[in-house]
């Protein structure tokens, strides 16, 4: 289950560029800091916030990108949501969707539109709503506020104990209760080991089907590390970096200033990226004329994904050569390839490996991220005065 849980939160790159260029800079306000606080009264969105400690008391009039260790609204989102960071809490109202991905999630307040999250714990309290669907990846999970229409869920442990307009559907989950306030009006699917224990005062409107996932059957032998694709992904990585090098000489010391610069503003635009760019890509294909513009998304993103270790090798490859004092004593490709078979290797460790690649491929994409809007205002950005 956590490799699912993991491979969910791999949902997230590089949209946001695409936003940094299509959106006028002067429709856009960007608030960075450690501790950032929007106070009550009215802000025109979009609003892009990154910092450690993100707290929106403010009413939004459009949609709202916010990246940081912890991020709570209070106040009313009149767009939508896109959040990531370590703990999300959302007690205010959002009159759009919301989409989130944290190591914990609680909902206190109101979703106009759909919920989609991924997280370790995720919350709807009592007294909270979902007006359309819910969709949902986590460990833990507990709902008690009212589901409008669908509930799509994966997890571990899920408690259900509230109202839900339409079908609940569980593909795969360890242990499922519906509590004595769950409302199911519509179906109940759900594949497990086990069956789920529901309250003799839970009601399920329509049919009960349950998948029963069989264990695998004798021991599992472990994947071993295929050593020549990953040789081969190591020359080919080297083989990148000193094309660009060549055609592109500062293009490398640009990202890797960035992120050694700004390495949690990075990661945490990269995840946003990361998070909206299939989407983009998505709504895009179902318009026709969208078309041509999904496909060169969709061929970016898978660029820039298997880019993010090069990246990011050659920011690390330059943190040695700074730290051990090697600049103009060794050529620049010997940190690289250290600092690029370093991350080949992590990466290969089962489970935090998954989690390491990730975290590459947001700081790379966060890294293009933050490039591109210092290109186009030519100028670090504005710091959050709240005097005004």
């Amino acid at each position: 289950m956590p490799k699912k849980r993991y491979k969910l939160l791999i949902l997230m790159v590089a949209l946001l560029s695409l936003l940094c260029l299509a959106i006028p800079a002067g429709a856009m306000e960007f608030y960075k800091g450690d501790l950032v606080t929007l106070p009550e009264g009215k802000v025109e969105g979009p609003v892009f916030l990154t910092g450690s400690s993100i707290v929106i008391n403010a009413d939004v009039d459009g949609d709202v990108f916010a990246a940081g260790e912890t991020v709570t609204v209070n106040g009313k989102i009149e767009g939508d949501l896109i959040a990531a960071g370590n703990i999300i809490r959302i007690n205010g109202s959002i009159n759009g969707d919301a989409r989130v991905a944290a190591s914990s999630i609680t909902v206190a307040g109101n979703i106009a539109g759909s919920l989609t999250a991924a997280a370790s714990e995720i919350q709807v309290l009592a007294g909270s709503r979902v007006n359309r669907d819910m969709v949902a990846a986590a460990s833990g999970m507990t709902v008690s506020g009212e589901i409008s229409r669908h509930l799509l869920g994966a997890g571990e442990n899920i408690y259900l104990n509230s109202p839900v307009g339409g079908n609940v559907k569980i593909p795969s989950v360890e242990s499922l209760k519906v509590g004595p306030g769950g409302a199911i009006a519509g179906n109940l699917s759900y594949g497990s080991k086990s069956l789920a224990e529901v309250d003799p005062g839970a009601k399920i409107g329509g049919t009960t089907e349950w998948k029963e996932i069989q264990p695998p059957k004798g021991p599992q032998r472990p994947e071993g590390i295929n050593w020549l694709a990953q040789l081969a992904w190591f020359a080919s990585g080297v083989l990148v970096w000193g094309i660009l090098t060549l055609l592109f000489p500062p293009v490398w010391g640009t990202l890797s200033e960035t992120i050694n610069r700004s390495p949690w503003a990075s990661l945490g635009w990269g995840v946003l990226a990361l998070l909206v760019t299939p989407l983009a890509a998505l709504l895009l294909l179902i318009t026709v004329v969208g078309i041509p513009l999904s496909l060169a998304l969709m061929f970016l993103y898978a660029a820039l994904l298997y880019a993010g270790k090069i990246i990011v090798g050659d920011a690390a490859g330059r943190f040695l050569s700074r730290r051990f004092g090697w600049e103009n004593r060794v050529p620049g490709i010997v940190p690289f390839m250290i600092g690029l078979a370093g991350l080949i290797l992590l990466s290969n460790i089962p489970i935090v490996g998954t989690i390491i690649s990730i975290a590459v491929i947001s700081l790379a994409m966060g890294s293009i991220t933050l490039a591109l809007y210092n290109w186009r205002k030519k100028a670090p950005a504005p710091a959050l005065d709240l005097s005004k």
